[in-house]
């Protein structure tokens, strides 16, 4: 058997799939600058504007052939456990007021989306990655109890809301506390390792308990339609993985949870998809009406039903 030098045998393991550990080939799909992050932008009345900010060297981003996962060839470490740079590099800012702004919006309609489909009554509810807690505010009324994991500057302004705070999974499952419903919607594809990520989930979960958790679709209709014009945005530092219907079925049954239910989710509308192809760049979701509601909410059902939607939702339970 051949022996591999220091060199090959580094590269062999750098072509190794992070997901499925396979060593078959790997498909380069992207060789060019990724966005490094956002300008801190303003806030206009059509909503927070920002110019997006380019990496100086390409990166690579390759496509396992084995579990369908796209992932950055150079993973990077320096947001793993650092919310606080990961929004100020992205969004601009950490500050409460900041994610009241811009992202209590947008987690307000994932809540919506998820409270068709999970009961939250009587139960202990803890979000990963939770921010100033909009999701939590929503549902405290329904639960037993709410907690919250992210960055410290959030500490205060979540315990005077009602919320337990955490600061990172490890205090959690030394604290022994378990929760029957764990919410990490947006999360895992920023993660160094997502299979350590899952089985420190599973460990803060209770036994019939569920995990939910909304990922970013690679396969999403704006990448198919708009190509390159959209994954040039798309692809960022902060993003290891891009994850598709087929990898996170993958992912999940790899980690040992059922699929209990997974959901179409599409955060924009029709009328931002038009606006988009037609301008081949970055729009603002106030934008002009090209359909009307109706017509618009129609179409997003069948985008949502078709795993075509620009995130999907996994509602999972730990196997027996």
């Amino acid at each position: 058997m051949k022996t591999l030098n220091k060199t090959e045998a580094k590269i062999k393991n750098y072509l190794k799939c992070p997901i499925c550990n396979n060593l078959k080939k790997k498909k380069l799909i992207w060789n060019d600058k990724i966005r490094s992050g956002n300008t801190n932008g303003r806030k206009t009345k059509t909503g927070w504007k920002s110019k997006a900010l380019f990496t100086e060297k390409k990166e690579k981003i390759y496509k396992c052939s084995n579990c369908d996962v796209c992932f950055l060839a150079n993973i990077k470490t320096y947001f793993e456990g650092n919310n606080d740079l990961l929004r100020k590099q992205f969004d601009g800012s950490n500050s409460i007021r900041k994610y009241l702004d811009f992202d209590k919006p947008r987690e307000i309609k994932k809540i919506n989306k998820i409270l068709k489909f999970v009961n939250f009554k009587n139960k202990k509810v803890i979000e990963s990655y939770c921010g100033a807690g909009s999701i939590l505010d929503k549902i405290k009324s329904k639960c037993l109890k709410t907690a919250g994991l992210d960055d410290e500057i959030y500490k205060n302004y979540l315990e005077k809301r009602g919320h337990l705070f955490f600061s990172n999974l490890s205090q959690i499952i030394n604290s022994k506390k378990k929760f029957d419903i764990v919410l990490s919607l947006g999360e895992i594809e920023h993660k160094i390792n997502p299979n350590q990520f899952l089985q420190k989930l599973k460990k803060i979960l209770l036994r019939k308990g569920l995990i939910v958790m909304r990922i970013p679709n690679h396969n999403n209709i704006y990448r198919f339609l708009l190509g390159k014009n959209f994954t040039k945005y798309d692809y960022r530092v902060s993003h290891n993985f891009y994850f598709s219907e087929k990898s996170l079925d993958f992912l999940f049954r790899k980690n040992n949870l059922s699929i209990i239910k997974k959901i179409g989710l599409n955060e924009y509308s029709i009328n931002h998809l038009i606006d988009y192809i037609k301008k081949q760049r970055r729009v603002s979701e106030n934008n002009k009406e090209f359909f009307n509601k109706k017509l618009n909410l129609n179409i997003i059902q069948n985008i949502e039903k078709n795993m075509i939607s620009t995130s999907l939702l996994y509602i999972l339970r730990k196997k027996n």
